[in-house]
């Protein structure tokens, strides 16, 4: 499933759990690892210290982060980047042709205004090129409960494509960790319910709303078609609300540890930006987030 993996550390903190979850996916997948950091030196540094300290911290961070990679139980290569976090992540990712990013974003936690997913977190669901596997900080299922969030009702066929993508990935990746089968997750809405309850007689918009969860479902079950046998009947689920209610939710009452989802296609932009609805879901999860792109996906971002 991925070839090679890039992993974004911070070489000076003790704690790594995107070193961890990376890790543990190269070694499922027998892919190349690369472990980097990235350098944003403030300007008063460059400014104000005499050149020769700023290379001696350059070269401490250098070495810090080798010594991690030749720590680890695989071979793995150590490149110690330097300027806006997202933007050479992205450039690294688009020179060496890594199929998967992985980052913590405990780092944005630890900010003062904490939000699950900051700024470069949200910079590379926009441009990058590749999944992105965002994991929060403690320590990591070996064998993690997955869950595929989709939007089995969509008319869009770049949309089809893409659900069928994530049910996909989420398959791959609990058969690579030896993990148990991953669940499948569609919510499904009324559309225009409220207005609808007032100007209806009652009968006519529960047999409207039968039909919606009828063409719900049967949508649903015909994205699990393929993956019958491998994905147990008992792990397709339908549930009624907004997803960016249902999903979070459903997440932390199931103990979820990975939610695979996309990231919805904006026509006629260079670069895809995280649509509203999953913009939303993911400012709500406190799990890992596996995000894939549509099919077609540009980055906006030039080496």
């Amino acid at each position: 499933m991925y070839r090679s993996i890039l992993v974004d550390v911070d070489a000076t903190a003790n704690a790594h759990p995107a070193l961890d979850w990376a890790l543990m996916l190269a070694k499922a997948f027998d892919a190349k690892l690369t472990v980097c950091d990235v350098l944003s030196l403030p300007s008063e540094v460059e400014n104000f210290l005499a050149t020769t300290y700023v290379r001696r911290m350059v070269e401490l961070r250098r070495e810090r982060l080798a010594r991690m990679a030749q720590e680890l139980d695989i071979p793995a290569r150590a490149r110690l980047l330097a300027g806006r976090p997202a933007i050479e992540l992205i450039e690294e990712v688009l020179g060496a042709g890594h199929d998967l990013v992985v980052r913590s974003h405990s780092r944005d936690l630890a900010a003062k205004r904490p939000t699950p997913f900051g700024a470069v977190a949200m910079e590379l669901l926009r441009k990058c090129p590749c999944p992105v596997l965002l994991v929060p900080h403690g320590r990591v299922a070996k064998r993690p409960r997955i869950l595929a969030a989709v939007n089995a009702s969509s008319r869009d066929t770049d949309e089809q494509a893409l659900n069928v993508e994530i049910v996909a990935a989420a398959m791959r990746v609990a058969e690579g960790l030896r993990a148990p089968p991953p669940e499948l997750l569609h919510a499904w809405t009324v559309y225009g319910e409220k207005a609808l309850r007032i100007r209806i007689p009652r009968r006519e918009m529960a047999r409207y709303t039968r039909q919606v969860r009828a063409l719900a479902r049967s949508s649903l079950d015909y994205l699990a078609r393929p993956f019958k046998g491998r994905l147990p009947d008992a792990n397709v689920k339908l549930r009624r609300g907004d997803a960016e209610d249902v999903i979070p939710r459903y997440a932390v009452a199931e103990g979820i540890d990975l939610v695979v989802m996309g990231t919805v296609a904006r026509g006629g932009i260079a670069g895809l930006l995280v649509g509203n609805t999953a913009e939303r879901v993911l400012k709500r999860l406190s799990c890992a987030v596996l995000a894939l792109k549509p099919e077609g996906f540009v980055s906006p971002v030039r080496i």
